[in-house]
């Protein structure tokens, strides 16, 4: 076996041309007619290398094959031979071509360098990045780019596709075409699932369509389509994304075509074309952008001109959805979150949700599509939608710019009242301003000055409007005895004055004062312990008890409280209140010696006394109360996948809890990328009657089996107001999901169908 090494192929580029048996020439080719053989197997990748997706993502052929530094293509075949006359180039018996992963093989090769073609013959396979073909053989023209290969197999590892034909065409750079195709994304020879078709046409990083396609369980026909559509794309580009069909009682038989349109690398839409047999066409539109720094915003659009113009009253399933009349035929929603960097070191943050009526959410939000079908908002701005069921849907603007030593923010909201009642007094803020100045020392002396203002204006329909501002400046002197206590007083000042536009009694503006006063007594103390628990290698643990003294007046409590005033809120103070903060902090070492920190615990307890309530003159019949509930707040998040956060009040004369709110998450990573989760919110409120538990649950069981559900449960009704129980089946190309749902107490089943790449379709 001789090795030779030839440079005049591509500038000093070299490859390594082996032969496993005797050299053959029927011309003297001499150096030149080594060169040309390894020239033409080079070429033979080239072009398939060329021709196949993952190559064509985002580089040329020059830059992914000539000019790819990577190291000398490896070329081996029993025997070599070149035809000079015919210009022919022959390589016979297990011809090879490798460079690290890229392989091509097989048994005969045959090049022209006059016509420019290519064949090879028997045993047919290239494997790159994972990707495989394999044809019993193939003719390539270098000159026009195209071939023909007959028997191929080709998997595409991105989507998971096998693609098979009788013959596969290379119509043009990036096009073939398919004769007898068979599609499928199961792995094996006798698949769950597969389309067959007359004709396939497909262009990479594009999408495919098939002529007579037959849908196939098991290898027998199940469905015909006379014309099919697939994605058959591995980068982020404009075209079709996979569809979702479903049935509904209330809106038919549903069928929704997502088209995606990247717009650039920082902007792309998704049209959503949707059909619903009983209601009519629905226009979704969806734009996405992405800036410099944490600059994103998201605004998505559903549009329908209703076939149902007017609702029906004495239906007991529209009286279900709300008890009020709806007349109009278009139907809308709109929501976006966008989180925005502006100039001079300005955040912005806008929220929109506006929606046509009040019964859209409930009509069209449904597991499929609608107020579940889009991307979840809040995972990715941290900011939650208003509730379903919520009578209001909430739209707000925030810039902020904060430094060192003020924050400023400016501020504007709108409360949508959906059912739009005849008389809405529901308060808006048109326009806002927060300034805060924050604590600094005052001139040369140990006080501490702080200072807030604000202003703001309030609109209503039907009601009281005008603007309202206050200013508060406060004192502190910090001292510390000894090392350990530290004593603090402040004393402050708010004033407050209002506008109206009218008042019954025609006063135009009015002004309120309130003066308060605070001292804090405290300490720490704390230790650190050594500990081996993971990559947790210390543990700190510090207490910090204090004992606050909090008065506060309010001169004008027998003006107008035309609107909520955070002064008429807090109202007068005279309390006395015992505090205990516990924190538990771990420090972690990872292999390479670098040390990160977690707060694992944090825990405290807040005791007020009212002493004014103490010396209140008794009443008859009324009981002093001057302790209010105790307070505690907890904090748990010792790893990533659990945590936990909770508030609760408890009222000592009632013997029962005020208040609470807690939140609880925990997952369990498991394999293939699969986790376990539940999580639970609760909130109660005893003053305003609130009373709700929401609860959800995902398990992965054996054999690809997974279930869940989900409740919400109105507490103080003792019903559930929303329940949902699945069972979900997933093989490797192909999944299931059986939903029972209960909302608003009428009952609905769902079964979703999934192909791995082809989308979803159900019916409920």
């Amino acid at each position: 076996m001789g090795t030779k090494e030839v440079s005049a192929i591509s500038g000093n580029r070299k490859f390594a041309v082996q032969t496993t048996g005797r050299e053959e020439k029927s011309r003297k080719p001499g150096p030149a007619g080594c060169r040309n053989a390894a020239f033409l197997l080079l070429m033979i990748i080239s072009l398939v290398l060329w021709s196949h997706p993952s190559w064509t993502m985002d580089h040329n052929l020059k830059d992914r094959v000539i000019d790819n530094e990577s190291g000398p293509w490896e070329i081996r075949a029993e025997k070599m031979i070149y035809l000079q006359e015919e210009g022919l180039y022959v390589g016979e018996g297990q011809v090879v071509v490798r460079r690290g992963t890229e392989v091509l093989s097989a048994d005969r090769a045959r090049y022209n360098e006059r016509t420019g073609m290519i064949e090879v013959q028997g045993n047919v396979f290239l494997e790159s990045k994972g990707d495989m073909l394999r044809a019993r053989e193939a003719v390539f023209n270098l000159q026009s780019q195209t071939g023909r290969i007959a028997g191929g197999h080709i998997f595409l590892k991105e989507n998971h596709y096998y693609i098979s034909g009788e013959t596969i065409e290379k119509t043009g750079p990036n096009t073939y075409a398919v004769r007898k195709c068979r599609v499928t994304t199961c792995d094996g020879e006798r698949t769950d699932w597969s389309i067959t078709g007359s004709e396939v046409k497909i262009t990479l990083e594009g999408y495919g369509t098939v002529k007579n396609a037959v849908f196939r369980i098991r290898g027998y026909p199940a469905l015909f389509f006379p014309y099919l559509i697939f994605p058959a794309k591995t980068k982020r580009q404009t075209g079709l994304l996979p569809p979702s069909a479903g049935y509904s009682s209330r809106r038919g038989a549903e069928l929704e075509i997502p088209f995606f349109w990247a717009i650039s690398d920082q902007m792309d839409a998704t049209f959503y074309e949707r059909y619903m047999t009983d209601r009519g066409y629905m226009q979704g539109l969806e734009y996405r952008y992405v800036a410099e720094g944490d600059s994103k915003g998201t605004f998505i659009l559903d549009i329908l001109s209703d076939k149902v113009q007017e609702k029906d009253l004495t239906d007991p399933d529209e009286v279900d959805l709300s008890p009020f009349p709806r007349t109009n035929d278009t139907r809308y929603w709109f929501r976006s979150r966008t989180d925005q960097q502006l100039p001079l070191g300005i955040r912005a943050k806008l929220d929109m949700d506006y929606v046509s009526d009040q019964d859209y959410l409930k009509e069209f939000g449904g597991s499929l599509f609608g107020y579940y079908g889009k991307p979840d908002l809040e995972s990715t701005f941290e900011r939650p939608l208003e509730d379903i069921r919520s009578p209001t849907r909430r739209s707000a603007l925030r810039l902020d710019r904060d430094r060192e030593d003020y924050s400023i923010q400016a501020f504007s909201s709108y409360y949508q009242r959906p059912e739009n009642p005849t008389k809405d007094s529901t308060p808006q803020s048109p326009a806002g301003l927060n300034f805060s100045f924050l604590p600094k020392p005052f001139l040369s002396s140990p006080l501490f000055f702080q200072f807030d203002t604000d202003f703001n204006t309030i609109w209503r329909e039907d009601g009281q409007k005008g603007a309202r501002t206050s200013l508060t400046p406060q004192l502190a002197y910090p001292m510390w005895f000894g090392k350990i206590i530290e004593v603090e007083p402040s004393l402050g000042y708010t004033l407050a004055a209002q506008r109206f536009d009218h008042s019954e009694d025609g006063r135009r503006r009015q002004t309120k004062d309130a003066y308060f006063f605070q001292t804090r007594f405290s300490t720490a103390l704390e230790k650190t312990f050594d500990v081996a628990w993971g990559e947790a290698t210390k543990l700190k643990h510090k207490i910090s008890p204090s004992l606050t003294y909090r008065y506060r007046v309010n001169r004008d409590n027998n003006l107008d409280q035309p609107w909520f005033e955070p002064m008429d809120r807090e109202g007068n103070n005279n309390l006395l209140i015992l505090a205990f903060e516990n924190f538990l902090d771990a420090r972690h070492d990872n292999k390479k010696g670098e040390a990160n920190y977690r707060q694992w615990v944090a825990f405290s307890l807040a005791q007020a006394y009212d002493i004014s309530e103490e010396r209140r003159s008794e009443e008859q019949g009324v009981e002093k109360r001057p302790f209010l509930p105790l307070e505690a707040d907890l904090t748990v998040n010792p790893y990533k996948s659990i945590y936990l956060d909770a508030t609760a009040g408890w009222d000592h004369y009632e013997k029962e809890i005020a208040f609470a709110d807690i939140g609880f998450r925990w997952s369990i990573e498991r394999s293939r990328g699969k986790q376990d989760s539940i999580s639970l919110d609760y909130r109660h409120v005893k003053e305003t009657g609130e009373d709700g538990l929401n609860l959800a649950a995902h398990v992965n069981l054996a054999g690809g089996f997974s279930a869940g559900a989900f409740f919400y449960r109105d507490m103080s009704r003792k019903e559930s107001v929303e329940e949902r129980f699945y069972l979900d089946y997933e093989s490797q190309c192909w999944g299931v999901r059986v939903t029972a749902e209960r909302l608003d107490g009428k009952d609905s089943v769902m079964v979703i169908f999934r192909l791995l790449g082809l989308g979803e379709f159900g019916a409920k």
